[in-house]
């Protein structure tokens, strides 16, 4: 028998029809390299991936699962793969499918918050939760505890409910429930004393709404297997094989439970890189992985440095920067793509002048060098920087999207027919109650919401339950109608989800509660653009079985999937958001003391640390061109200050580095709209020389500035078709009009550079 050429969707060995096909377990290791293949075959105990930046981790822990699938080493129901968000377990139950076929979807592949949520739902009556318990988001938790500082009337304006919220969740993050926090506290701390109160408070509210908030799902998991010796061992005895990817990520949860979980077959594969351990601020702790030797002395240790994604230049600039680390796994990256071009650097003279060059050099590499837009990034340290750069891509017409802004998931409309439909599932859900009692207005306002908290209270029953005795609770007759109204509408659904698909549920919730005829009344853009967003959430409603399947999933949806490689845009991001991805060509913006590295890192050296190791993650993103920039002065707060370079940039040897400041004059570059009109002069992108170093391109106003825009007037642009006028401002070549077009959306035009006309009959 022939064996086949080995592929991600064919690695199978047989060749009879009629027979069950059989995994042929050698071609699982083709094309991998020795470390790789180690890491795919090893057995018995514990093992350590460190994987560095592109070296292939996800292919080497698929092939690792169907490895152990086709030498019978293990059962597909005998394995659980955990990652760290919905896109990265779906991508490796994809990949495993692949591989081994169908069989592969009885393991469990999920992110550490769908699997203890699996065995909540499983288990929960351990802790005293009913089944249909719901997920509190960030923003319900914040509500949550903002209503219970109401009721002890401490000032939410001196201490913010917010503030209050993470210091629960970080204390939940080191595994200490409220009697704990209150134990371990600071006595003569009133602050702490008085979160501990809040906390406590704030835990049993949880349990009599029969919710639990995200941290929860985490820390309750890991309470349920300490209380319950037969669930944990069942787990125990199930999962022969534990693997976890990003194990550097981990917190003191995630960590305990994978310790519980591995405890009795001690087959524990974790991978991840302590130089990408940038989630300090979200409890994740380095240690776990830099102390995993001395945990299991056991563990065979395997390293992954060669590189698959970036070139020599690009590996040494990043090997330079996190060798000054002294908490690492010392390895040092190579890759055989070659040494590739020299990484570019800018020292601009300040945001403004580095948010033009970047637009220039974006648009050179676009036109020179066939860079795609969707292949290009922005980095910047934090959010704030983002502005001065929008500004920039905007007046040189370059197409961008800021990354992590609001989430589909977050928008009002979304977050409200969501608590309807988390309300239908869990009745006794107050969070979900209190977002909707009033949406759309129902005369329900604070005073009568109060009165049906205390009526809740005092009788023992669910706040939603309240709103049927409003009478009794004493409300107005307008707040009485508005809750009989609303009590009637929620009896209704819950009727109708007996028979209802999830799809049909979202869109009765939109029907019946008139949240629907609200949108409609307002007969804005806004409104129907909301109506379109509710449509949009009752087709991701059509991919599941039940409501309570797509409320979960719809609680547990990350940032990091709201990215499409296909849209044609630059993306611009943190650097945090940007862990995880690629792009051909990468600018790092921002490269100044006090800004990256944070100030607040200046004096701490773990922190100091954190700030490398984010800096080596943003370098490892870029694939063939890497841009720096960073600037002589900066507004930061209002204030004009003198900025110095980054430590990171000195960091990197100068041989790597293409300096083109010293041949760009301090000019005011222009551009025009569309990119197959851009004129000017500048070197080969691959070559090394200077793009900025020619004259600027010359203006070439369309004229749509001089058309006398003003709000309703329809126009048609020569990409966008035809669109009406939603807003204009300014005057001459700074005017700008955001403008509504049919097929595209709402879009931000600087009018001197955009080729736009008025509709006829405007």
């Amino acid at each position: 028998m022939s064996r086949r050429s080995v592929s991600e969707d064919s690695l199978w060995g047989g060749d009879s029809e009629n027979s069950s096909p059989a995994l042929d377990p050698d071609s699982l290791l083709e094309g991998l390299t020795d470390p790789q293949r180690r890491a795919v075959i090893q057995r018995g105990g514990p093992l350590l991936v460190v994987a560095g930046a592109g070296s292939g981790k996800t292919r080497v822990l698929t092939r690792r699962i169907a490895h152990l699938l086709a030498t019978g080493d293990a059962r597909s129901f005998e394995i659980m793969a955990i990652t760290f968000t919905n896109k990265a377990a779906d991508e490796m139950r994809r990949r495993v499918v692949d591989l081994v076929g169908d069989d592969a979807k009885q393991m469990w592949v999920s992110t550490f918050h769908s699997a203890c949520l699996r065995m909540l739902r499983a288990h929960a009556d351990v802790l005293g939760y009913q089944r249909g318990f719901t997920i509190y988001d960030a923003g319900d938790a914040e509500s949550a505890v903002e209503r219970i500082m109401k009721e002890l009337n401490l000032d939410t304006k001196r201490v913010s409910p917010r503030s209050v919220s993470a210091a629960i969740s970080a204390a939940k993050n080191q595994m200490l429930n409220a009697q704990r926090y209150a134990d371990v506290g600071h006595g003569d701390d009133p602050n702490h004393r008085r979160i501990a109160e809040i906390y406590s408070l704030y835990e049993a509210r949880l349990k009599l709404a029969n919710a639990m908030d995200f941290d929860d799902l985490l820390l309750n998991a890991v309470a349920m297997l300490r209380a319950d010796a037969a669930v944990l061992e069942s787990y125990q005895m199930r999962f022969k094989y534990l693997l976890v990817d990003e194990f550097q990520d981990t917190n003191g949860v995630q960590n305990e439970l994978v310790m519980m979980l591995a405890a009795q077959h001690r087959n524990l594969c974790v991978v991840g890189d302590s130089d990408q351990s940038i989630y300090r601020f979200r409890a994740a702790d380095v240690r776990n992985i830099l102390q995993f030797e001395q945990r299991f002395p056991d563990a065979d240790v395997i390293m992954l440095e060669q590189n698959f994604r970036s070139t020599q230049t690009i590996l040494d600039a990043a090997n330079a920067v996190i060798a000054k680390n002294a908490s690492r796994h010392a390895k040092n990256l190579f890759t055989d793509h070659g040494p590739g071009d020299r990484i570019r650097l800018y020292r601009a003279g300040d945001e403004y002048d580095e948010g033009r060059w970047v637009a220039t050099e974006l648009r050179r590499a676009r036109v020179e060098a066939g860079v795609q837009w969707n292949q290009m990034a922005i980095f910047y340290r934090t959010n704030a920087q983002s502005r001065v750069l929008e500004e920039e891509m905007l007046r040189a017409g370059i197409p961008y999207r800021v990354i992590s802004g609001m989430r589909f998931y977050d928008r009002k409309e979304i977050k409200t027919a969501l608590a309807y439909a988390r309300l239908i599932v869990n009745p006794r859900d107050e969070a979900s109650a209190r977002r909707v009692i009033n949406e759309p207005k129902r005369g329900i306002g604070e005073a009568a919401q109060a009165k049906l908290g205390v009526y809740a209270a005092q009788n023992s029953i669910s706040f939603a339950e309240a709103a049927h005795y409003g009478a009794a609770a004493r409300l107005t007759a307008k707040a009485l109608s508005g809750a009989d109204k609303f009590a009637f509408v929620m009896d209704e659904l819950r009727a109708m989800a007996n028979d209802l698909s999830p799809r049909e549920m979202i869109d009765a919730i939109v029907r019946e509660t008139g949240v629907g005829d609200a949108l409609r009344a307002e007969d804005s853009d806004e409104a129907y653009s909301r109506l379109e967003n509710l449509g949009e959430l009752a087709s991701a409603a059509a991919q599941y079985d039940t409501l309570m399947d797509f409320v979960e999933r719809m609680a547990l949806v990350a940032d990091s999937d709201q990215l499409d490689g296909g849209a044609g845009a630059i993306s611009m991001m943190t650097m945090h958001v940007a862990k995880g991805l690629e792009f051909p060509l990468v600018v790092i913006t921002g490269l100044e003391e006090t800004i990256f590295p944070h100030r607040r890192a200046l004096s701490d050296d773990a922190e100091l640390e954190e700030e490398r190791r984010l800096c080596y993650v943003g370098l490892t993103r870029a694939m063939r061109y890497l841009i720096l920039t960073h600037a002589w002065s900066r507004t930061m707060w209002g204030q004009r200050t003198d900025a110095l370079p980054s430590r990171f940039l000195q960091e990197i040897p100068s041989e790597l580095v293409h300096d083109l400041s010293a041949s760009l004059p301090m000019r005011r570059a222009t551009f025009s709209a569309e990119e197959d009109g851009f004129v000017g002069r500048g070197g080969d992108f691959t070559s090394g020389k200077a793009f900025g170093a020619g004259s600027a391109p010359p203006v070439r106003s369309t004229g749509a500035e001089n058309l006398g825009l003003t709000v309703g007037d329809r126009v048609v642009h020569d990409r966008y078709g035809p669109g009406i006028v939603t807003k204009v401002d300014g005057t001459g070549s700074h005017a700008r009009a955001s403008v509504t077009f049919d097929d595209y959306g709402t879009k931000q035009l600087v009018l001197a550079m955009t080729p736009l006309k008025k509709a006829q009959g405007s």
